[in-house]
């Protein structure tokens, strides 16, 4: 996620946490494959890997395990005024805790279901196996930003 949001943020500064030191070193080493000078690893744990870092205008939240909503939550509270802020989780009990966060915070919270089909060959025919369906909960903070809404 984190080397497409820099390619598409070009102008700003994309932040990836990542709490594993191989997948921490994939991101770097993608990076610079990629020629992102926009990117910025940081090997930690959220939310104590943010501490020092700006306060930004997105938020991309990633991951599972009984820690999340209080993740999202933190997340949210460091958000800037007409940010927005997506999560991305795999379980039902995920799905209801960060939406539940999500809706004590803000007002409108939006929530996708998304589901893939691997196509597969079957006695010289293609069938569609389903795979686990992923969920994404959005919300943008209420207030107005203050950079460009173009960056």
């Amino acid at each position: 996620m984190s080397i497409e949001a820099a390619q598409i943020a070009s102008g700003g500064t994309v932040y990836a946490i990542e709490m594993d030191p191989e997948d921490h070193q994939l991101i770097t080493a993608n990076g610079e494959r990629f020629g992102l000078a926009n990117l910025v690893p940081v090997l930690g744990r959220a939310p104590d890997a943010w501490k020092d870092l700006p306060d930004p205008d997105s938020i991309f939240v990633g991951g599972s395990g009984r820690e999340i909503s209080s993740v999202v939550e933190l997340a949210y509270k460091r958000l800037r005024p007409g940010g927005r802020l997506v999560a991305n989780v795999g379980s039902i009990e995920s799905v209801s805790s960060v939406h539940e966060t999500l809706h004590r915070l803000a007002k409108d919270v939006n929530l996708w279901m998304i589901n893939i089909a691997r196509g597969t060959y079957q006695l010289e025919r293609v069938r569609f196996e389903a795979m686990n369906p992923t969920f994404l909960l959005a919300v943008v903070k209420p207030g107005s930003k203050a950079r460009n809404q173009s960056q």
